[in-house]
């Protein structure tokens, strides 16, 4: 039987629908049953289709006709209802299951699914209304905009799933609203991330410490149950940027089969009082219900920073929130009789983190995920390329692995997605040749991963990467011994590591370069960097002071933790007499800013924390006022004198200038070398220079620069290097008794 829609009294409730007590009795429906109203549509061959619907609670109006049914403005708007439409009336025999999470999938994509405002309006709505059925819409007017969801499914208190068509859900003032899209809702696992252990590469160790610590407690939580233990709440993952925190969050979170909530420290912060810890409380409520459950908190060192240097209360507060909640992660979990909930944090700043989330109880495990090294890039390239069409062959891998020094696993997957670019480009751009071949052809080649490994830095020397000119050792005019004892110190602990240890021996930590002026010192600590192919970091003594109390000493500090991150690497301090004067030589009897900077390079040479894979090298030309402690084997291993140019070197350093002027025939670089005895090597590149000029002078027009030019360069040219100071390095080599090569 059909009933005419009429507009229900403005003072009916509006989970109430009004019949009279004639078409009660017709219908067999007593007062309060849970009724569906359906709206008929009347097509042209008189068959009925069944669209949209309704659910009400069936009550009594006098005022009514036995045909017409009175329904309030809500149940018309959500079932679409007209007055004077024709609807069906049918009763539901099920009992309401009261719902404790309801989940609404909305009509708009891009709906903002934590607008609290907008959860507490449908929570009230809701409310209202009383009853609701999987499948149903319901229309809302939000901000003066109409609003339509559907009722997708629901959990009850035992945390079963109610999804069914046609279950009537009761609510409750402890129902929860949760907005979700419909492609979650349709598969749970479908937005979470599909990773395997099998895709990560080079951070086994790492995954085995963090599947003991979470799979279990999520996948067997009865055994902590039976044996009295409390399973780990927490493990926190910390690391430069890219090496893969967050992708072994989403590995566990995929191999588990866990919902996994993803929070972005800064996203959730709110400047209203209260909202960020609500917020943090609605998270761990959703975790909660939807458990087994991992919450990963990415960058949460700017949700939780120590709450003695918060510059503010909310920061304080939220700590002390997260504090609370996760001390109830695990009480909740056990009461209940049901699967955990797992907190991974993830930050590349711990020690900024509040000490209380540190102790045992919350982050139950502290994991690093550290700069790979060279068995591990090459895991992870071997991974990447697994799925990119390649030509390179096991040793290609190998050694891009053993030249990608300080590069993440971020950063590798980028060299590898630019040299797919350049294989792509190379296909687009040649037509004639992309039309004779077959794109399966196409490949990357070893050659597109070293040019594409040229043209992306590793994360960890971005900000203090420097463009080292390209300085080869063939660039250096003789210095034979010097050169040779530097590859000693730095490049065979690289190429021979075996040797080292079977020796029983460690490689040197520094190497000083001492001698007057102008002797190559710092272009050798270039062509070092640059045939060793390390990253190379370059601290200029005056730079790393500053007026603030304690800000030196943290610069220093900075710098070799850099290094450390891209090892292996050179620190390169010029002038380091600048940095390392005698303490206690400014006679005030206080501590000075210099005598902190270089306790805080004592420490960082030969501390606690040991100092693997990175090489100072220093250089000066005065080493009398460096102190003593600094010079020590362990510290500076090695003292190099890098004295003036002997008459070959000159004779090598002239060649290798005259090979870049253009010169006349008579130019004789043996005669040169012979009229330059106690120049330094700058001083005779700067003849080089000065011939030139000279020959510029005499004709603008000139093709070629001649002898003559260069004697004349030379009388013009004095020499810095005078006898006395060669005297002041010989005595300071006899007095202080340190062996130099």
């Amino acid at each position: 039987m059909k009933y005419r829609v009429q507009a229900a009294s403005t003072k009916c409730a509006p989970h109430r629908v009004m019949l009279h007590l004639e078409a009660l009795t017709n219908l067999g429906i007593s007062v309060a049953d849970v009724l569906k109203v359906v709206l008929v549509h009347d097509d042209t061959n008189d068959q009925q289709v069944k669209t949209e619907f309704c659910i009400g609670e069936a009550w009594v109006d006098f005022s009514l006709q036995g045909g017409s049914i009175g329904v309030p403005s809500a149940l018309r708007k959500n079932a679409r209802l007209r007055v004077g439409d024709s609807v069906q009336i049918d009763r539901i025999m099920d009992p309401p299951v009261i719902a404790k999470t309801m989940y609404l999938s909305p009509a708009v994509a891009g709906l903002n699914a934590v607008d609290t405002e907008l959860v507490i309006y449908l929570q009230e709505y809701l409310l209202d209304l009383k009853y609701a059925i999987v499948g149903q819409e319901i229309e809302i007017s939000y901000r003066g905009q109409p609003l339509r969801f559907q009722v997708k499914q629901a959990k009850d208190a035992n945390a079963d799933i109610l999804q069914d068509a046609g279950t009537v859900i009761t609510m409750s003032g402890h129902t929860k609203i949760a907005i979700i899209s419909e492609a979650s809702l349709n598969d749970e696992r479908a937005t979470q991330p599909k990773v395997a252990y099998s895709n990560i590469g080079g951070l086994e160790e790492q995954i085995r410490i963090v599947r003991e610590m979470i799979e279990t407690p999520l996948q067997n939580p009865q055994l902590f149950r039976k044996y009295d233990v409390r399973p780990p709440r927490g493990v926190l993952l910390y690391g430069p940027p890219g090496t893969g925190k967050t992708l072994i969050a989403k590995a566990v979170a995929s191999e588990t089969k866990a919902h996994v909530i993803l929070v972005n420290g800064a996203e959730i912060l709110s400047k209203f009082y209260g909202e960020t810890e609500q917020k943090l409380r609605n998270i761990f409520d959703e975790a909660e219900e939807r458990s087994p459950s991992i919450i990963f908190i990415d960058e949460i060192d700017a949700l939780c920073p120590k709450r003695d240097e918060a510059p503010g209360e909310m920061e304080k507060r939220v700590v002390a929130t997260l504090l609370t909640l996760m001390d109830g992660v695990t009480d909740s979990s056990q009461t209940q009789n049901r699967p955990g909930i797992v907190v991974i944090g993830a930050t590349n700043r711990p020690n900024a983190l509040d000490e209380a989330l540190r102790r045992p109880g919350r982050f139950d495990r502290e994991v690093e995920i550290g700069i790979p090294n060279v068995m591990a890039r090459y895991s992870i390239l071997s991974t990447i390329l697994r799925n990119i069409p390649h030509s390179l062959d096991d040793d290609n891998i190998q050694s891009l692995a053993a030249t990608s020094h300080g590069y993440v696993g971020a950063d590798l997957s980028a060299v590898c997605r630019e040299a797919g670019l350049k294989c792509i480009n190379r296909l687009s751009v040649d037509e004639k040749w992309s039309k004779t071949r077959d794109i399966k052809d196409v490949v990357v080649t070893y050659e597109d991963m070293k040019e594409a490994m040229s043209e992306i830095r590793p994360s960890a020397m971005r900000e203090i990467m420097l463009e080292v000119p390209k300085v080869y050792w063939s660039d250096i005019g003789g210095q034979a011994d010097v050169k040779s004892k530097l590859k000693e110190s730095v490049e065979w602990p690289l190429k021979h590591p075996e040797a080292f240890a079977r020796m029983g021996i460690r490689p040197p930590k520094g190497v000083l370069l001492y001698g007057p002026p102008g002797c190559s010192k710092t272009l050798m600590a270039k062509a070092l960097a640059t045939e060793a192919g390390l990253n190379f970091i370059a601290v200029k003594g005056p730079e790393l002071f500053s007026k603030w109390v304690g800000e030196s000493e943290r610069a220093v500090r900075e710098v070799f933790r850099k290094a450390r991150a891209a090892s292996p690497s050179i620190i390169f301090f010029d002038e380091i007499d600048a940095l390392t004067v005698k303490r206690g030589s400014d006679g005030d009897g206080g501590t000075s800013v210099a005598d902190r900077v270089l306790s805080q390079l004592l420490n960082e040479l030969d501390g606690i924390e040991p100092l693997v894979n990175v090489t100072v090298v220093a250089a000066t030309n005065r080493p009398d006022i460096i102190d003593s402690a600094l010079l020590r084997p362990g510290r500076i291993d090695r003292i190099l004198y890098v004295n003036p140019p002997d008459l070959a070197s000159r004779r090598e350093i002239f060649k290798l200038q005259l090979r870049r002027i253009q010169c006349s025939e008579e130019v004789n670089a043996e005669e040169l070398a012979l009229k330059t005895d106690g120049y330094s090597g700058a001083e005779v590149v700067a003849i080089c220079q000065e011939a030139a000029l000279q020959a510029m002078e005499d004709d603008i027009d000139a093709q070629f620069i001649r002898q003559e030019h260069f004697v004349r360069a030379i009388r013009s040219m004095k020499k810095r290097i005078t006898p006395e100071m060669l005297r002041f390095y010989d005595d300071f080599r006899s007095k202080s008794g340190l062996k130099s090569v």
